[in-house]
């Protein structure tokens, strides 16, 4: 694989509610990357609508929804990953996400935002960055959270230091990821052999 001269980014938006504040996170990551010169996409979960993963069934695997999360994040070279913070971590909705890609994920690069009822963030963040290095992916150290009281009430994020962690974030994936990208493929170009590294592992 040739990494295109635009990455491809793909910002996942891991809330189930149609009026969360995830959404106006999205759209600022969205908008930053696709400004730092990234081919941007969307990919909403609340609207995609997966069915909670039943590893080896076939059936499932045929469905719309499994095969638009899975042709998605392989087309992605890099992620952003926005979640709220349910119950100490990510919301179920992205963790069944994760749940059905490994492969896709792989060797890529992603930066992590969440949303919380009030406090920190770090629970939720740190749970999408051990699933995503899990899938043998890479992740940015820096990351970005908002709490409730940082949005209007028209939904907006009025936090002017949170929506330029959130811009940071944006701007490092669509920096980072093309040299993670290349260098992923020249180890990859190696084969099975130890010299290739984990990327051996994907041959």
């Amino acid at each position: 694989m040739t990494t295109p001269s635009r990455p491809r980014i793909l910002v996942v938006s891991g809330s189930a509610r149609l009026d969360s504040h995830v959404h106006a996170m999205v759209r600022i990551a969205a908008d930053t990357a696709e400004a730092a010169g990234a081919e941007v996409q969307v990919l909403r979960l609340h609207e995609l609508a997966l069915p909670v993963m039943r590893n080896g069934d076939a059936e499932q695997n045929a469905l719309a929804a499994v095969q638009t999360a899975r042709e998605r994040a392989r087309w992605a070279d890099g992620f952003i990953l926005v979640t709220p913070e349910y119950h100490g971590s990510m919301s179920g909705c992205l963790k069944n996400w994760f749940d059905f890609l490994f492969d896709e994920l792989a060797g890529k690069f992603a930066g992590v935002l969440a949303v919380t009822g009030g406090g920190g963030g770090d629970m939720s963040i740190t749970a999408v960055k051990t699933s995503f290095s899990w899938c043998h992916g890479f992740t940015l150290p820096y990351h970005a959270a908002a709490r409730g009281s940082d949005f209007s009430a028209d939904g907006s994020l009025h936090n002017q230091s949170v929506r330029d962690r959130v811009r940071r974030v944006a701007h490092d994936v669509v920096r980072y990821t093309p040299p993670l990208r290349a260098a992923w493929e020249q180890a990859r170009s190696l084969g099975q052999a130890v010299e290739a590294g984990v990327a051996g592992t994907h041959g």
